[in-house]
């Protein structure tokens, strides 16, 4: 669970809001790459976090290591506590895999998001974090656009993936995560197209990011930093 996962090219399931009922909100960061949050319920007086992890392969137990896990607003400073929870395995208590593709899931219950909240962190209260499920969208807009910029690339359709991350960096000048901006840089280098790739490379050293030297640290893994200046 040390390593961070970032949401590369991973297919989304898509999103389907029902009120205050986000289905399948894609996320920019994650611990685990088979974890995914099913669904973001939000009352008056709570917020329900379904997170699923599958067993893609074999994975570690699966723990949390304490109750004093928060949501918030990204950017706010205002945590809000978890309340309750369900099938949730707080540590000694911990889930064990046992099959191929077994599927995981619980819920964890916080205090209400305010009104109108577009993207959300959850993360435990530890001076080092291992469980983290930062970016939660919920926006129905943003969530359109990055599941059809998924689903473009599935189809092997560069340009239209990079027609959804580019209207997805434009759309929404808040969202403090590099989500769209290292897609359109990968798609751009992926492309040969260096000199566009240096340009959205400069507009992304520009901004201010949570994952930004996540970010950088991946475009150095997979060859992209080296071709740019």
């Amino acid at each position: 669970m040390k390593k961070v996962v970032i949401i590369l090219f991973l297919i989304s399931i898509g999103m389907i809001c029902f009120g205050q009922i986000v289905y399948n909100p894609n996320i920019a960061i994650k611990p685990i790459p088979t974890l995914s949050v099913t669904s973001v319920i939000t009352t008056d007086s709570t917020t329900s976090v379904t997170i699923r992890i599958t067993n893609s392969k074999q994975l570690s137990p699966f723990t949390l290591r304490t109750r004093d896990l928060f949501i918030r607003p990204v950017s706010d400073p205002n945590n809000l506590k978890l309340i309750r929870s369900e099938k949730a395995p707080f540590a000694p208590e911990k889930h064990i895999f046992s099959t191929l593709n077994e599927v995981f899931e619980f819920t964890l219950v916080f205090k209400p998001l305010p009104k109108g909240t577009k993207y959300f962190d959850l993360m435990e209260n530890m001076p080092k974090r291992e469980f983290y499920v930062q970016g939660i969208i919920l926006d129905p807009k943003l969530n359109e656009i990055i599941a059809r910029g998924f689903e473009a690339y599935s189809k092997a359709d560069r340009n239209g993936a990079l027609k959804a991350f580019i209207e997805m960096a434009n759309a929404d000048l808040y969202f403090e995560y590099g989500m769209a901006y290292f897609n359109i840089i990968y798609l751009l280098a992926q492309s040969n197209r260096i000199p566009e790739a240096q340009e959205w490379y400069d507009k992304f050293k520009d901004r201010f990011f949570y994952d930004k030297t996540l970010l950088e640290n991946e475009l150095v893994r997979l060859g992209i930093r080296q071709k740019l200046k």
